[in-house]
């Protein structure tokens, strides 16, 4: 099972990676075709703020997907300045997953109802009439990635502390 779980994650992070390869790429190539085309052709690149916006929520929700599942996004963790006893940063750590997991449990929801209320009015955008839930859909996808993530997490964070509370504190 965890060959197969590993697998499934690995699979995952070699899409994520491409997806964010494409959609960073994306952004660049469009914004330098729409700087040629405005200074130097002196033509407009009319509705490439509308691509580029689309291109910028993958870049920027599939990388928060990436950062959540390998843990590097930004955190504020300084209980480990405050003490070294390995139960109290453990039980805090599972506290903070706790918690993320509760926030992120509802964050879901409101993205999911969001998503099916634009998806239902299918408003379009003004120039190339890309739907907006198109571009809504990587924000959804990485609140319920990060959920899966972060129920990882709680499992690691748990069984750490289980394992520190055998092994004793140490202060």
């Amino acid at each position: 099972m965890i060959k197969v779980l590993s697998a499934i994650d690995k699979a995952l992070q070699f899409i994520y990676d491409y997806i964010m390869m494409i959609a960073g790429s994306a952004v660049a190539v469009l914004i330098l075709v729409g700087a040629f085309m405005r200074y130097v052709l002196k033509m407009d690149f009319y509705g490439s703020e509308e691509i580029i916006l689309v291109f910028g929520y993958w870049l920027y929700f599939i990388g928060s997907i990436s950062a959540a599942r390998s843990s590097s996004h930004l955190n504020a963790n300084m209980i480990s300045i405050f003490t070294h006893n390995k139960h109290i940063v453990n039980t805090v750590a599972l506290l903070k997953d706790v918690a993320s997991l509760v926030i992120c449990a509802l964050a879901i929801k409101w993205c999911a109802d969001y998503w099916t209320w634009t998806f239902s009015l299918k408003p379009v955008t003004s120039v190339h009439k890309i739907p907006y839930y198109f571009q809504q859909f990587p924000m959804c996808l990485s609140f319920l990635m990060w959920g899966v993530y972060l129920v990882r997490d709680c499992i690691v964070s748990a069984i750490t502390l289980k394992n520190t509370n055998k092994g004793g504190n140490e202060a």
